[in-house]
């Protein structure tokens, strides 16, 4: 069985809001569906880079100090292969968001609070319930 490593990252404001964005209609996978950023790891690449990287090429925002949080794994019978996603938090450093219409077509600086608003990927309803009942010291709710 082959592997596939996916690594996200959860966005955070100064207001403590969680950055999330649509994929797109014409999107392969989960049209329409809220998620946060995040991709494939390349071969060879450290799952800290390629969160700070995928960040970049998703919303255009520079991160500060990614660290893992959270992590899913899954198989997908069909394709014989086992997703592993990393998700890690992250604040925000610097940029303006500017998704690649190619992918997403609309974002949302969120509270935790509003997240039951949203179709969001399946993993993220259990990301976010942890991120509620946990405590780490970018946030405190």
């Amino acid at each position: 069985m082959d592997k596939g490593l996916i690594v996200h990252t959860i966005i955070f404001n100064k207001k403590k809001q969680i950055l999330i964005i649509k994929r797109a209609t014409n999107n392969d996978v989960l049209a329409n569906y809220w998620d946060v950023p995040g991709g494939t790891l390349k071969n060879g690449e450290d799952p800290c880079s390629g969160a700070i990287r995928e960040t970049k090429e998703e919303s255009g925002l520079d991160i500060n100090n990614p660290n893992l949080f959270f992590y899913t794994s899954n198989i997908d019978n069909e394709k014989n292969k086992q997703f592993v996603r990393l998700i890690f938090i992250a604040e925000y450093k610097d940029g303006e968001v500017k998704v690649n219409p190619k992918e997403h077509n609309d974002y949302r600086w969120i509270d935790i609070s509003e997240v039951d608003q949203y179709q969001l990927v399946d993993y993220l309803y259990d990301c976010f319930a942890a991120l509620k009942s946990k405590k780490h010291n970018l946030f405190k709710f």
